[in-house]
């Protein structure tokens, strides 16, 4: 009878310590920090970074330029996110032509340390990356009311570019019908498009046009304004106003840019530049 108590005292401490024992793992995972939320994006978010709507078309720019006659930058965008750009600097004895094509890219979130610096006001949704085919950011555009605000990065150092090379404004343009009496002369011309309008006599104004004449004869041609004029749809015809650096003789064989201007009441709609 002696001998049962040490049995049951033994029994009753090995059950006390059972229920007073913890499960190590259980104490290490409570003392993890909880996994933050994920919060999923917003629509608005992803409209930030969607070229779908975005501008689309032709745009160009004529451009002054210090060691040649003209320069002159085309640029395509398309609706599939691609791009096209021809830079063309034209000199009294040749033309250069750069061609470059790639990807188009949201520029917003691109950068996180030019995010953190970035005023709250700054709006960058607008702002987008022309990448080369080989993945390098060629030039960076950014959308406006009246055409594209177009940065030209420095193609020596690209992977430590801090500042842009070149800063233009591209015109939004769209291809204007031409009659053309010149012979050996090829002659297309754009409509500028959402450009800063020029009031003159309401409701008369200011309509800019490029003009790329390609002279392909053996001899230099010579234009003059009231070579040209525009005719609208009611045969109506208006006189150019032409920029004189604009016309200077082309050499034989070569092709140049000129801005020509005609004005007419908002309300008209232009059909074809006629060339005499």
């Amino acid at each position: 009878m002696l001998n049962r108590y040490p049995i049951a005292l033994s029994t009753l401490s090995l059950f006390l310590v059972a229920c007073g024992s913890t499960d190590p793992s259980r104490e290490y995972q409570s003392a993890l920090p909880s996994e933050p939320q994920i919060t999923p994006k917003t629509e608005v978010q992803n409209s930030a970074t969607s070229w779908t709507g975005q501008a689309t078309g032709n745009f160009r720019a004529l451009l002054p330029c210090d060691n040649c006659e003209q320069h002159v930058i085309h640029l395509r965008l398309n609706d599939d996110q691609t791009f096209q750009l021809i830079d063309i600097k034209r000199s009294k004895q040749r033309q250069r032509e750069n061609q470059v094509a790639g990807t188009i890219q949201a520029a917003q979130g691109n950068n996180q340390q030019d995010k953190q610096n970035q005023h709250p006001s700054q709006n960058t949704a607008n702002e987008w990356l022309l990448n080369t085919e080989n993945g390098q950011a060629y030039a960076r555009i950014q959308l406006t009311a009246h055409g594209l605000k177009f940065s030209l990065y420095n193609q020596k150092n690209i992977q430590n570019q801090q500042k842009n090379e070149t800063q233009v404004f591209l015109h939004p343009v769209e291809n204007m019908q031409v009659s053309n009496a010149l012979k050996h002369v090829d002659i297309q011309a754009e409509h500028v498009q959402n450009v800063e309008v020029k009031e003159l006599n309401d409701p008369v104004m200011a309509h800019d046009y490029f003009l790329a004449i390609h002279n392909q004869s053996d001899q230099a041609l010579q234009l003059h304004a009231n070579d040209l004029v525009l005719v609208d749809q009611q045969y109506q015809e208006y006189a150019a106003v032409v920029d004189p650096q604009f016309l200077e003789p082309i050499p034989a064989q070569q092709k140049q840019w000129i801005k020509v201007s005609f004005h007419y009441p908002a309300s008209v709609q232009a059909d074809v530049i006629k060339i005499k």
